[in-house]
């Protein structure tokens, strides 16, 4: 589903986690050169969408464009990863704490039983 990816000789790791917000979740993709973080979307409240940010790698400054589509109930975001124009990967990314989702479900339906039967 992830395999590793690699760029100019590095490797590239993406990697999704759920951010709890108050009563819902969202993800943050992020995307690993070498192990350093290059691009981080930081838990949009999008369903799809798409991140550009820019960093340096041996001295040359190089864009990053990460495009997301809808996780559903798979658990993993389908994704492109583009640098400087050219698509690098195409895959599917696991999210690595979906549990939380579980916990957050369980809250929204205790909050909406107690204004049920409380109301």
């Amino acid at each position: 589903m992830n395999a590793a990816v690699e760029w100019q000789g590095c490797t590239i790791d993406v990697r999704a986690r759920l951010v709890p917000r108050y009563l819902w979740n969202t993800a943050s993709i992020d995307v690993y050169l070498d192990g350093q973080r290059i691009l981080q979307t930081g838990g949009q409240f999008k369903f799809v969408g798409s991140y550009c940010t820019s960093f340096i790698h041996s001295g040359s400054s190089h864009n990053a464009e990460l495009s997301w589509g809808l996780s559903g109930l798979r658990f993993s975001f389908p994704y492109q990863l583009r640098i400087d124009g050219d698509l690098v990967a195409v895959s599917r990314v696991p999210i690595r704490n979906w549990p939380i989702s579980l916990i957050v479900a369980a809250a929204q339906v205790a909050l909406l039983f107690a204004i049920l039967f409380l109301l």
